[in-house]
């Protein structure tokens, strides 16, 4: 990878990452008001995210390649300025339903400040880890392989299942005592 081309790596895994943490933090502050305002109950949101997520899990647990949709502008967008950072890539990519849900779900259930605190600083974090990824993606891809990857993303398809599980039943669960 030619100088030039690492240089145009990094930017846009920097772009992407900001993108990231500032739609989390967006999420964090203001999607459950939206919730309120539109009278959808957090138990809905995890029954949907749960969903969301299993089915994100069993396309991982196949390592099928996600496959997002884009509306035309989207593509357009993409093609027209050459920078993916945004749009498709931050955002349905790396910030889309499933981190949507996740990120209100966490939301509504930290209620001290340290638990807000802590959130704040974990969404930190994971912007930071996915600018070393975007950053290093081929060196990493290439130490490890094709197969390297597919088993890294049959594991991670478990635990986001397993999230998406609980998320549903502590959805069902809620709305089933009310």
């Amino acid at each position: 990878v030619s100088l030039v081309e690492s240089e145009d790596i990094r930017r846009v895994a920097r772009r992407a990452s900001l993108v990231v943490f500032f739609s989390f933090l967006l999420t964090f502050l203001f999607g459950l008001g939206l919730l309120e305002i539109l009278h959808i109950s957090i138990s809905s949101v995890k029954i949907f995210g749960g969903i969301v997520l299993l089915q994100m899990a069993f396309e991982m647990l196949q390592a099928k390649v996600p496959h997002m949709k884009h509306t035309e502008e989207e593509k357009t967008a993409a093609v027209e300025k050459f920078d993916v950072s945004f749009i498709p890539l931050a955002i349905p990519v790396l910030f889309g339903p499933g981190a949507l849900t996740t990120t209100l779900i966490f939301r509504s259930e930290a209620s001290s400040v340290i638990g807000k605190l802590n959130l704040v600083i974990a969404f930190s974090l994971l912007s930071i880890v996915v600018y070393i990824v975007l950053s290093s993606g081929e060196k990493l891809s290439s130490k490890i392989g094709i197969t390297g990857i597919n088993v890294f993303v049959r594991l991670m398809g478990l635990v986001v299942g397993a999230l998406g599980s609980q998320f549903v039943v502590e959805g069902v669960k809620h709305l089933w005592t009310i």
